[in-house]
């Protein structure tokens, strides 16, 4: 009895650990009190070493001899850092990442979710358009993995159900589902 209890507790205690999350706890929590991309924007001296979660969608990587310097388009956050996949965004920010960072892997388009301490503002060109960047010397960062595409089939579940009604046959008439796979 008390060796299917113990057999019992170590098969839950690592089906809990194989759930537990990869992301680092830092971008999972937010700073207390983590203000808005618009609010440091507008007042970037107050906030000067303010720690700050945010994150976004890669749009520029630079990297230079000492540092990768990241632009980012501000999305919003989920409740545990991963930006959210919509159209409104609160501006963009400069993260200084103090390693380098390989051009291959953290390609444009990429989520990423910064955690660190504002460092100032930057104004860069947009275009023709001078705009105003807050620069954030990150201290965490963590790359969001890509989202997996499926066929606009993918979720029928007629093609892949062994046993689906035919008119001509009746109900249930067994087929094997790969004569039923679209190409």
């Amino acid at each position: 009895m008390t060796e299917t209890l113990h057999i019992s507790c170590l098969l839950s205690t690592l089906l809990l650990a194989s759930c537990a999350s990869q992301v680092p706890v830092n971008i999972r929590q937010a700073p207390p009190n983590n203000p808005l991309l618009d609010e440091v924007r507008d007042n970037a001296v107050s906030f000067q070493s303010r720690q700050v979660r945010w994150g976004g969608e890669i749009l520029q990587l630079d990297n230079r001899e000492n540092a990768t310097v990241l632009s980012v388009l501000a999305r919003p956050l989920s409740k545990d850092g991963e930006p959210r996949s919509t159209d409104s965004s609160q501006g963009r920010f400069i993260a200084h990442i103090p390693i380098f960072i390989d051009p291959k892997v953290y390609t444009m388009g990429r989520e990423v979710t910064v955690r660190g301490t504002v460092a100032g503002i930057e104004t860069r060109q947009v275009g023709e358009y001078p705009y105003t960047y807050v620069v954030v010397k990150a201290t965490d960062w963590y790359l969001w993995p890509e989202a997996v595409q499926y066929p606009a089939d993918y979720y029928r579940w007629w093609y892949y159900d062994p046993w689906i009604y035919h008119p001509w046959y009746g109900y249930p008439y067994y087929h094997h589902p790969h004569h039923y796979r679209h190409h």
